[in-house]
């Protein structure tokens, strides 16, 4: 109950605050909030995998070199998504 007042509360407060000014440490640190979650949520995903699975991390690589040359996270994403499927279904 606590955990979704808080979330409610924060989610208001973008609402509300959602125009003001912010200062520039705080907008340069923003900048990498979804880089940061994105990263997270890899990191945990590969890291769960403990049965000698390596699909994921060999598409994790691959994603990481598509991304790496070419700049493109829809690249990299999709990059990514293709040789997992393609490494499950062998």
């Amino acid at each position: 109950m606590a955990l979704s007042a808080a979330v409610f509360a924060l989610r208001v407060g973008g609402l509300v605050a959602g125009q003001a000014p912010l200062r520039p440490e705080w907008e340069r640190a923003l900048q990498f909030a979804p880089l940061a979650a994105l990263s997270a949520l890899i990191v945990v995903t590969l890291a769960g995998r403990a049965h000698g699975r390596w699909e994921g991390v060999i598409a994790g690589v691959g994603a990481a070199v598509v991304a790496r040359r070419s700049g493109r996270m829809w690249a990299c994403i999709l990059s990514g998504m293709a040789v997992y499927w393609l490494l499950r279904r062998l």
